[in-house]
């Protein structure tokens, strides 16, 4: 949170993790925390983040064809964990200069992404919303809401959006820097309350990192 930004009561790269909460975001997923210790039986959750697809050429360490192919490696193997619901955890797919280039590479890889498990859930990334508006990616996907919460097992789980500007705005059509992730007055509250209704642990799923003030 940005000091002049205090009397909004939102939040931007400072996190919260308390209360038997646990912040899951995209940046803060790596191998070793996913499958270090022995598996415990329980409930089972599919995480695949940071997917860049696009139909365009190589860029550094990007290689955006070769998403489908990946993403189905990835799904060989969670079908042999049988999760019981998967998680999208942002930047879905890489910038495009137009909503009709954007929306063909949301429709392509949705498309191999919801052949992998009945009940899923996006998390907004700042390339999801590059060019396209948060209404238009979340209808491609059949997502109602960008943050949301819902239970399964002895767990709440939380869908967080951080994808505003520091005035408030929501990313869309070109209108932000990727350094200036925000969660929103309205949606804190929300957050607050939702987490004030709840006795279980609770799990809370965000793109961006929460739990440090710096970029990354």
């Amino acid at each position: 949170m940005h000091p002049r930004n205090a009397p909004m009561r939102q939040l931007g790269r400072r996190a919260f993790i308390k209360n038997g909460v646990l912040v899951l975001s995209a940046a803060a997923v790596t191998p070793a925390s996913l499958f270090s210790g022995e598996p415990k039986p329980g409930l089972t959750i599919g995480l695949v983040t940071d997917l860049h697809y696009a139909d365009k050429a190589a860029s550094g360490t990007r290689h955006y064809r070769e998403t489908p192919g990946k993403l189905a490696e990835a799904a060989t193997e969670l079908a042999k964990h049988k999760p019981s619901f998967l998680v999208e955890l942002g930047d879905f797919i890489d910038a495009a200069d137009s909503v009709k280039t954007e929306l063909s590479y949301l429709k392509r890889i949705h498309r191999d992404f919801s052949a992998i498990c009945k009940h899923r859930h996006h998390v907004l990334g700042n390339h999801c919303v590059y060019t396209l508006k948060k209404q238009e990616f979340l209808e491609t996907v059949g997502q109602k809401k960008s943050y949301y919460s819902f239970d399964s097992g002895k767990f709440h789980f939380i869908v967080l959006d951080s994808c505003f500007r520091s005035d408030g705005q929501p990313y869309g059509r070109k209108n932000f820097e990727w350094t200036d992730p925000n969660i929103p007055t309205a949606e804190v509250d929300w957050l607050r309350a939702d987490l004030k209704a709840t006795s279980k642990k609770t799990v809370v799923f965000a793109h961006q990192r929460l739990d440090v003030s710096s970029v990354y």
